[in-house]
């Protein structure tokens, strides 16, 4: 006999039940239908546990991750007048893998206000790896940007690109794909390019439309653009050791001790009398640079050799490069920011200490006024057509140029960052 209180005993192959029990209740056929849907929820479960674990750990990432880019401006950047104020049209690459809808490489342009540093548009040009850019012009209804895709053409209030390559009237295929084809004629007001027949064509600044260019335009620019793949940007992002500012004044680094690379910024006025000297350590001044056509040649390499070069072989390299070094009497540039009362100029901290520092020096008693540093030697200067003057540099954590110093008034110098945020971080902002 076989006792169980639950489930009673057995006799003689008869189950009886304890008194005050119940009957078991009896278990029927299953239901196929429900055996299915059970499995197939094991299954669901099975696959979507990974997928809710993987979204767990990206959400805490896209929470966690701070708002910075991957940026590098490129020297091609240029200030133009929108609305009657200085707005940067600053071209940069940007390598921020931005998400599975946007690629890993690409080449843009946004538009900054200087004057409060907010970002008016920023817009994609391309998608290519180490593509040339160049931001030539802009008023308030257009901005020209040169680029190895062609001219672009984006429209001045939001960005959107309204032509570009061979879509643009008047150039059609004959548009060369070379940010090095395009320049701004300032005596003409209108841009500039290289035509693949050899000619040349302008575009008016606001226009959409080209049209051939007057012989004058054609006879300054001969020689300066080119189909070149490479874009020679030397003139732009040089730094020198003597300016000499529109009304006279004198700027120069002298050396002091070469075997310790002391040096003295010397300012002197029109009748070269000194007004002051500063000490410093390896400086060097940055200048005015634009892009207006310079007397030269342009190599099929993509470098620009200035001078002339009258009467000797364009095809004789070995002869040009020669002329080239025999050259002297350099042209003075003016000093960027001159007009502001202000210098800048690039040193290091200190004879033992390697930091690259910019600061603001006050023309009128040589004292320097407000100092950054930088990782990286400073790009270039620009300035706009109201007198704001701002500095490509590398911000200290960064290797690239990622970052704008703007000269304020009073001689500050202060940091504007450039790159949209990613969508993914944009809440955080």
């Amino acid at each position: 006999m076989n006792i169980n209180e639950t489930r009673g005993y057995v006799l003689n192959g008869t189950t009886v039940l304890p008194l005050q029990s119940t009957s078991p209740p009896t278990r029927g056929p299953r239901d196929p239908r429900k055996v299915r849907r059970r499995i197939r929820m094991r299954f669901l479960g099975f696959f979507l546990a990974p997928v809710i674990v993987g979204g767990g750990i990206f959400l805490a990432t896209w929470i966690l991750t701070p708002p910075t880019r991957d940026v590098e401006i490129l020297p091609g950047s240029a200030i133009v007048s929108i609305d009657e104020q200085d707005v940067a049209v600053v071209v940069y690459a940007d390598t921020s893998r931005p998400g599975m809808f946007e690629p890993l490489f690409q080449t843009r342009a946004t538009a900054i206000r200087l004057t409060d540093g907010k970002a008016l548009w920023d817009q994609r040009l391309n998608e290519d790896l180490a593509n040339e850019a160049i931001a030539l012009a802009g008023d308030s209804s257009r901005v020209y940007v040169g680029t190895d895709d062609g001219l672009v053409i984006l429209d001045a209030a939001t960005g959107a690109i309204e032509a570009q390559g061979t879509g643009i009237a008047g150039l059609g295929a004959d548009a060369v794909l070379s940010a090095s084809a395009y320049g701004y004629d300032s005596e003409a007001n209108a841009v500039v390019a290289l035509a693949a027949t050899g000619g040349f064509v302008q575009i008016p600044l606001g226009s959409l439309e080209a049209q051939p260019a007057d012989a004058a335009v054609a006879s300054r620019w001969q020689g300066t653009l080119s189909a070149s793949a490479f874009l020679d940007t030397s003139t732009l992002t040089r730094l020198v050791d003597t300016a000499i500012a529109p009304d006279g004044t004198t700027f120069a680094i002298e050396p002091v001790s070469e075997a310790v690379g002391r040096d003295a910024l010397v300012i002197s006025s029109p009748d070269r009398t000194t007004v002051s000297r500063t000490d410093l350590v390896d400086a060097e001044i940055l200048p005015a640079s634009g892009l207006e056509p310079q007397l030269g040649l342009m190599l099929d390499s993509g470098q620009f050799l200035e001078g002339d070069f009258t009467g000797i072989d364009a095809d004789d390299i070995e002869a040009l490069l020669e002329a080239a070094s025999r050259m002297t009497g350099e042209t003075v540039l003016a000093p960027a920011a001159s007009g502001s009362g202000f210098l800048l100029v690039q040193h290091r901290e200190s004879v033992n200490a390697d930091r690259t520092l910019l600061s603001s020096v006050e023309i009128a008693t040589g004292r320097l006024v407000d100092t950054v540093e930088m990782q990286t030697d400073a790009v270039r200067a620009m300035t706009g057509p109201s007198g704001t003057t701002a500095v490509i540099a590398a911000a200290p954590d960064s290797w690239f140029p990622n970052t704008l110093l703007v000269l304020e008034e009073d001689g500050a110098l202060r940091e504007v960052a450039v790159g949209v945020v990613p969508w993914w971080v944009a809440p955080l902002r």
